[in-house]
């Protein structure tokens, strides 16, 4: 399977050392251009990047889903800064819209 890690140069470097493909973006903007990149190459099927982007790149990730493709698989993982919580509110907000009611947790 090929993965690629998009994101600041210490969290690509921690998954590089696991021999995944990194693409260094330390701003949100860079985040958001390479994820376009990535996802218009068709090389990848998962591509992990830190959390705090998640939504910056909801519309990427959107658009993959409604042309009804499976890969790439996005995994937006916590990194060094700590700040967490965004994937569950996106989440939240999904369901939410799923069954028309707002999920309170």
């Amino acid at each position: 399977m090929s993965i690629a890690a998009v994101g600041p140069t210490p969290f690509v470097t921690c998954f590089e050392l696991i021999g995944v493909k990194g693409f260094e973006a330390e701003s949100r903007e860079e985040v958001v251009r390479v994820l376009r990149e990535l996802v218009d190459k068709k090389e990848f099927k998962l591509i992990v990047f830190p959390e705090r982007f998640a939504d910056e790149t909801y519309e990427i990730r959107s658009l993959v889903m409604k042309r009804g493709e499976i890969w790439p698989i996005f995994a937006p993982i916590p990194d060094l800064t700590m700040i967490t919580g965004m994937r569950l509110e996106e989440l939240k907000r999904v369901v939410s819209l799923a069954i028309g009611a707002k999920l309170e947790l």
